[in-house]
């Protein structure tokens, strides 16, 4: 039997996470709305136990657990819980075989006497967990009396320089220094994990962080940030000096982010623009010249993506993410595995992860529009995959909705990209049609499952989801594009989306409605307010309604500079100009907004604004508001609470036409 007819066969939902059995009936708003059942799966270096997320609904108990499994007694414990209210699960990754870390973060406030007066500010905080698997004990790095030599606490507690992976008592982590008890630039800290006792690993420099290791567990790089301009600081080994090597202004084509080294100390990648994309480069620090060697490159896209290394050789054997596929691997061998998984699991992308020590186990993660994620614990002695878990053990593929890539163009003849969702079984003709903008701006959509894409599609409409001009992910001119442009041409390529569909027969002219999260719920307020007989209603989730208030909360005014004064603009008539909150006299459509209390992204004073200039105007507006929730709809009661609202608010205001519905509550 081939190795395709194995795998192939091996396919299977396994009883480590059991995938049940459902039918399209079974589908409701609760099924699309409910958080992920498994998730951050991750391998321990030794591949013997298997750590992830898992979603609990127990009775009254709901929320998240982090879970680790023993592969050769495939017993399962849950280690952590958080009902996803005091607390939220950001990451978890294994220091050693035993000890695994988790990343939280927490909605927060400060309210801190200094001596000249009050500090008052909203924050996350981000907060370190180290759990032993074997004792289940949880303890944190750093101690109580660590954090006293700070007047203000600081908010980031989780940033992990190095795992010292090859030292079982320590880890280094960045912290600020303490100037009289003031935050100063950002240190390294070698933390005894055992005992929590901190001692300085690296001393700070003014306006430099985001401090890195080269494999010898070296400090060699960091970021130093005066006014607009970056530089890249790194280390010099025989001169045992500090040299800024490249230095650019924001938002330009010189930006440099540095990526990690390879198992040479010299060997050092980059990610720049190559031909207006960025792509990735190795470069030899030794060079004077420091030239670089194109690695990964993509003639539409930009690169993203980590660093990908053996954990045999310590060298550098791939980038973790494609700009459109999976892994892309330097290393042969892995190029080979990377080539026959994607041939067994074809239109798929699949991304292999985790790699143990011995380098005989891995996970991969293989998804597409219609598939929310399969996990898949694979060997290569005998070279096999099995799959393990399924991100939404309801939402089958084979009930979801198929998305294509179009292109359109704008009125001033830019091409927008821009993702089609439309209802299974239904033809592409005359639909009720959501305009779907992302949040960000600076985010791409890429055709990848989407959870309230797939909702929609499933009540019966179809789905747009556009990178308009400002988006991440198609290169700086496209992402520049974007600059002090919110509700101007940006809000334009949103509704050209929808006039292209039109044109095609697509989208039914009088049954558009706009919807989104963030900025997305900026865009879905705007387009009622710039052509208000265009759209039937509008979403907005967490979105930014006061633009003004949004840079000025955002606008540190102690500096020369900002870069949200680039992006967004500081000119005050011109952002109270694009602010949707000062135009609800203009909107004709019903409008639905939804926010949390606790969101630290943007503040649910937008909300209550814009609910208030509406009533004030006798608008239709519907108000949801979240408690103890931050931006990211992570409590799934909320969740929950959301997309019914939006279930019924579209259901008043763009209706499908159906004798029955195809989302029951």
């Amino acid at each position: 039997m081939t190795f395709f007819s194995k795998l192939l066969l091996v396919i299977y939902f396994s009883t480590f996470f059991s995938a049940g059995t459902f039918a399209a009936s079974d589908l409701s708003t609760e099924s699309f709305s409910q958080l992920p059942d498994v998730s951050n799966l991750v391998l321990s270096p030794s591949g013997k136990k298997l750590a992830s997320t898992v979603r609990v609904s127990v009775g009254d108990t709901q929320g998240v657990a982090v879970q680790v499994m023993d592969l050769a007694t495939k017993k399962n414990k849950m280690v952590l819980f958080t009902d996803n209210s005091k607390f939220f699960f950001k990451w978890i990754g294994w220091k050693d075989d035993t000890t695994l870390m988790v990343s939280t973060f927490t909605p927060a406030e400060r309210d801190t006497w200094v001596g000249m007066g009050s500090v008052r500010f909203k924050a996350r905080d981000h907060d370190l967990m180290l759990i032993d698997t074997e004792s289940e004990k949880i303890t944190q790095p750093i101690t109580s009396k660590f954090l006293k030599r700070y007047k203000i606490t600081p908010s980031v507690r989780d940033w992990v320089v190095d795992s010292l992976y090859d030292d079982p008592e320590h880890i280094l982590m960045a912290f600020p220094g303490a100037d009289a008890g003031f935050m100063s630039g950002l240190m390294v800290y070698k933390i005894n994990i055992k005992t929590q006792r901190a001692t300085t690993y690296h001393s700070s420099k003014t306006n430099a962080g985001n401090w890195m290791t080269d494999q010898q567990h070296r400090v060699r790089v960091g970021t130093q940030i005066e006014d607009d301009q970056v530089s890249i600081l790194v280390y010099d080994l025989d001169s045992k000096k500090w040299q800024s090597l490249w230095t650019y202004k924001i938002f330009s084509e010189d930006q440099v982010d540095p990526l990690g080294f390879g198992k040479d100390p010299n060997e050092f990648y980059i990610r720049a623009y190559h031909q207006s994309r960025q792509a990735i480069f190795k470069v030899n620090l030794k060079d004077p010249t420091l030239k670089r060697e194109l690695m990964v490159a993509d003639a539409n896209y930009d690169v993203q993506g980590s660093l990908v290394y053996s954990p045999v050789t310590g060298e550098v054997i791939g980038v973790s993410a494609s700009a459109e596929g999976g892994t892309h691997f330097f290393d042969k061998g892995m190029q080979s595995l990377q080539a026959k998984i994607d041939k067994a699991i074809p239109e798929h992308r699949n991304y292999i992860y985790s790699i143990t020590n011995d380098l005989n186990m891995f996970l991969v993660f293989s998804s597409n529009a219609t598939n929310s994620g399969t996990f898949y614990l694979g060997t290569m002695n005998p070279l096999r995959l099995d799959a393990v878990a399924y991100s939404y053990k309801k939402l089958l593929p084979e009930f979801m909705s198929k998305t294509q890539r179009i292109e359109y163009t704008a009125r001033d003849g830019l091409k927008i990209e821009a993702y089609l969702t439309i209802p299974k079984g239904k033809p592409a003709k005359n639909l009720p049609t959501l305009m779907f903008p992302h949040g960000g701006p600076h985010a791409r959509d890429s055709g990848v499952f989407d959870y309230w894409a797939q909702f929609f599609a499933n009540k019966g409409y179809a789905v747009l989801q556009m990178n308009f001009r400002g988006s991440d992910g198609q290169g700086i001119d496209h992402r520049n594009a974007g600059m002090k442009n919110w509700g101007k041409e940006m809000q334009d390529d949103v509704e050209d989306g929808a006039r292209k569909l039109i044109a095609d027969g697509i989208a039914d002219p009088n049954a558009i409605g706009i919807v989104g999260g963030s900025y997305g719920g900026y865009a879905a307020l705007m387009g009622v307010v710039k052509t208000p007989d265009f759209y039937r209603c509008a979403i907005s989730v967490n979105g930014v309604s006061n633009v003004y208030d949004l840079v000025k909360d955002r606008r540190a005014f102690w500096l020369s500079y900002n870069a949200i004064d680039e992006q967004i603009g500081n000119d005050n008539a011109t952002l109270k100009a694009i602010s949707p909150v000062n135009f609800a006299d203009k909107i004709k459509a019903p409008v639905l907004l939804v926010h949390g209390t606790d969101d630290r992204q943007v503040e649910i004073k937008h909300s209550y604004q814009m609910r208030d200039a509406l009533q004030k105007a006798k608008k239709d507006v519907t108000f949801v508001e979240l408690p103890s929730e931050d931006h990211f709809l992570l409590n799934e009661k909320n969740r929950i609470d959301t997309f019914r609202a939006m279930d019924a608010f579209l259901n008043k205001c763009l209706p499908i036409k159906t004798d029955k519905p195809v989302a029951v509550n």
